[in-house]
């Protein structure tokens, strides 16, 4: 194998363990941040810029770059933080609810 294909491997796997922590990481919530999404989806653009030369020859790299630019459509896509606003929203008024009977009821009761 040539240091050239050694490299390029190289650089592949970089970049697939790369976008997989970060699918992983917007999955579970830790890219919450709009202006934080933006930045990274911005790295994203980026890397697939320095992808784009192995696209033609290497099938890996093509669907690295294919998925690369699903991830960075959906960090751009504002639909989930939206719903975790409003899920975020609905668990607060149900708790108010929740708080304002126990308050009503009063200690007597709470406690038989």
């Amino acid at each position: 194998m040539k240091q050239e294909d050694v490299l390029h491997s190289d650089v592949i796997n970089y970049f697939t363990t790369e976008f997989a922590a970060l699918e992983e990481r917007l999955k579970s919530g830790g890219l919450d941040d709009y202006r934080e999404r933006v930045l990274v989806s911005r790295k994203i653009s980026e890397a697939v810029h320095l992808l784009s030369p192995y696209v033609r020859s290497d099938p890996r790299a093509r669907r690295l770059v294919k998925d690369a630019e699903a991830l960075r459509m959906e960090l751009l896509s504002v639909r989930s933080i939206i719903a975790k606003q409003l899920l975020k929203k609905e668990k607060q008024s149900l708790l108010q609810a929740i708080f304002m009977r126990k308050k009503r009821r009063g200690p007597d009761e709470l406690a038989g």
